[in-house]
């Protein structure tokens, strides 16, 4: 009964019901749609570093992270490659050497990290060979080929198949050189890994720096991202003697920004409620003003309070209850656009590129989202109907029904 009479209230003005509604949606939509937004960039910059440089899950030899000495190698390194390699849930298994020198040119010199991989190995875990602006990533390799990004070859004024000089120190701790000719130039989303890294033969690496078959890094890429830990975990269990990292544990830095956006998230719903919150007392209490006679006449011919409460309450709760499926229907259309076309920053490229993000921007919105964010709006709606509900009880029927 008294939802019927909610029902019928509702649509006496349906323009000031219809603004409630409106409200409610577009609260929604924005708060989802910016919470997307936010998830795109923190799921792009995880993707970023995890296919270029992290990958899911590293292995060294204990001491070669403090300083990356070339004579710190991770023993029988093949082999335990080879066995990696046939693990279930592992799709990428690629062996590194990996050393500290200097890349220099006819013109500029600077400091650089050079990775020593089987390209066949290496584009298992990483996708830098897709980020090919010249050239190709050891597609047909000669000896002594390089491949660097383009940063660095704007930085050094190199260009396709210009030599240029790699400085490092050896097995034998010798300051030992090598000439090399760019064999191709690469962009990811990150500058400054395509500043800072540059990609050898591992076969060329080994050759000058006297390392043979030994290797300093195993990088470990995951069929899925959900099954890096327990991985991780299996892996260490295995091999306590070696150093077994996640992605989370060599970068906790990119995992801190998991944990703030998780954060951010409830904080922007918290806003967007409180917002909402406020837009919605002020909307019924004009409503419960306006009605003052009403409430007095339905008081005299004997409407208890409780009845009065629940009236108001239900008109609040249907109100936003039907604004929550226009929110979510509005965010979901939106969603289904920009997933495909993407949401366009190229005037930040060089911002973002600092943070391995690209110029477009993917938003992403997890399904289990939306649950908890139609119980908090819910909730939202109960609170909201609680001062003009209160303020409705305090009518007294002779002097209500005296008002126009």
């Amino acid at each position: 009964m008294i939802f019927k009479v909610a029902w019928r209230n509702i649509w006496r003005n349906p323009a000031r019901s219809l603004v409630v509604i409106a409200s409610v949606a577009a609260g929604l939509y924005a708060g989802m749609l910016l919470i997307a937004i936010f998830n795109g960039f923190v799921v792009q910059e995880i993707d970023s570093a995890v296919h270029t440089q992290l990958a899911h899950i590293q292995i060294h030899a204990p001491a070669f992270s403090e300083d990356k000495d070339i004579k710190i190698v991770l023993p029988n390194g093949t082999e335990l490659e080879e066995k990696l390699k046939n693990i279930p849930g592992i799709t990428g298994v690629s062996g590194r050497i990996i050393t500290t020198g200097m890349i220099s040119s006819a013109t500029a010199a600077a400091g650089m990290e050079i990775h020593g991989i089987d390209a066949r190995d290496e584009q298992r875990v990483s996708k830098v060979s897709e980020m090919m602006l010249q050239g190709s990533y050891f597609k047909t390799p000669r000896p002594n080929s390089v491949v660097l990004g383009s940063t660095l070859a704007e930085k050094l004024g190199v260009k396709m198949n210009s030599k240029i000089v790699l400085t490092f120190q050896s097995a034998t701790g010798d300051l030992t050189a090598g000439s090399f000719r760019i064999s191709g130039i690469f962009k990811t989303t990150n500058s400054m890994f395509d500043q800072s890294t540059v990609f050898v033969q591992k076969a060329d690496l080994a050759t000058i720096t006297g390392t043979l078959n030994n290797l300093h890094e195993i990088a470990i890429l995951c069929a899925d991202i959900k099954q890096v830990d327990a991985t991780t975990s299996d892996l260490k269990k295995q091999y306590p003697a070696l150093k077994v990292e996640s992605w989370k544990e060599i970068s906790p830095e990119m995992a801190m920004v998991t944990s703030i956006f998780d954060q951010m998230m409830y904080i922007i719903i918290g806003i967007i409620l409180l917002a909402l919150m406020f837009g919605i007392i002020n909307t019924m209490l004009m409503a419960v003003l306006e009605r003052q006679r009403e409430f007095g006449i339905l008081m005299a011919i004997g409407m208890n309070k409780p009845r009065i409460f629940m009236m108001i309450l239900w008109e609040t709760v249907i109100l936003t209850m039907a604004g929550i499926p226009v929110g979510i229907g509005a965010t979901l259309a939106s969603l289904a656009y920009l997933s495909k076309a993407g949401l366009d920053l190229t005037q930040f490229s060089k911002s973002l590129s600092q943070y391995g993000i690209g110029n477009i921007i993917y938003p992403v919105l997890q399904p289990a989202v939306f649950l908890p964010i139609t119980i908090f709006t819910a909730i939202t709606a109960i609170l909201s109907a609680l001062y003009p509900a209160w303020k409705a009880l305090r009518f007294k029927p002779a002097v209500a029904i005296h008002k126009i």
